[in-house]
């Protein structure tokens, strides 16, 4: 009878560092992937069999993960009696690309509850300072106040980024400035949100944490040139694959591009696209606050435990 062969694999790394997959063939002639992954934020994965043998799986499989280990996928023999030959290659991107999007999310204003915040717009200046296209979408909030103010996060989501290398200076009133302290939260639709502004000895997260909104607070924001305002920026973004580039072709960075996102807020029972240039006050009422947490969830947050 036939014996199939293992062959090696030969891993093709993108971005992520802290990522590895491993395989471990079963008595019963399967073959299970796993995978170890270091990184707080989810990992787009895509393994790629040049050869296959005994078995009718893809040769290009994708999955995305967001756990330290687990399963990736099992291939299963179609005869129970040879073991199943396979070469593969895997390469992975630090993000999770093409996510399920909730358009119909509502976010929660990111100051404390009945807080007034001042909102302006922000105009895209890569275009301006280094010949960048202005990204699809673009949409980024400024919201400003004359006093320091506590910020927490516009929804749940875990910590994947922290910023903390930049002093100010208040001697100047800068047109554009972009050295500024920062928190990057993934959310669990696959969105990111980047606030920047913050006094870097007073953010209070880390890589990793689990947050949520109105429980956790990120930091405190800080003036950043003479105007003395206490200003937050914020925007709300995801990674797809660029037009014509199906998530299973791809490999390599440049077919991927960022789409911004222009959220919906909790205003007065309403959710609204916010104004430019208009004050607001933060508010939310318990839907708003709770979507997406189960009951078990919810009835911890409410005792003030950390809900996981």
């Amino acid at each position: 009878m036939k014996k199939l062969i293992l062959l090696l694999f030969i891993p093709y790394v993108i971005f992520a560092q802290d990522f590895k997959i491993e395989h471990k063939v079963n008595d019963d002639k399967t073959v299970d992937f796993s995978y170890k992954n270091l990184s707080p934020n989810t990992i787009t994965v895509i393994v790629n069999f040049s050869f296959l043998e005994n078995t009718m799986s893809s040769t290009r499989v994708v999955e995305k993960v967001s756990k330290p280990e687990g399963k990736l996928f099992k291939l299963k023999p179609m005869n129970n009696e040879q073991n199943i030959g396979f070469n593969y290659s895997y390469l992975f991107f630090n993000n999770n690309i093409n996510p399920k999007v909730d358009d119909n999310f509502v976010y929660i204003l990111p100051y404390k509850k009945e807080t007034p915040m001042f909102v302006e717009e922000l105009s895209y200046l890569g275009s301006t300072y280094s010949n960048k296209e202005e990204p699809k979408g673009w949409k980024s909030y400024s919201f400003s106040s004359d006093e320091v103010q506590k910020i927490f996060a516009v929804r749940k989501g875990v910590v994947i980024d922290v910023v903390r290398d930049y002093d100010v200076d208040t001697t100047k009133t800068f047109t554009y400035y972009n050295k500024m302290n920062s928190v990057k939260i993934e959310h669990n639709d696959g969105t990111l949100a980047l606030y920047s502004g913050f006094n870097k000895d007073e953010i209070y997260v880390n890589v990793g944490d689990i947050v949520y909104p109105k429980y956790n607070t990120l930091g405190k924001t800080e003036v950043y040139d003479a105007r003395k305002k206490h200003r937050i920026n914020f925007s709300l973004f995801y990674y797809s694959t660029k037009k014509g580039v199906k998530l299973s072709s791809l490999f390599k960075n440049d077919q991927t591009e960022v789409i911004y996102i222009t959220p919906t807020f909790y205003q007065n029972g309403e959710s609204v696209n916010l104004k430019k240039d208009f004050f607001y006050e933060s508010d939310y009422d318990d839907k708003t606050l709770f979507q997406n947490l189960s009951k078990r969830q919810i009835k911890k947050y409410k005792k003030g435990n950390l809900v996981l």
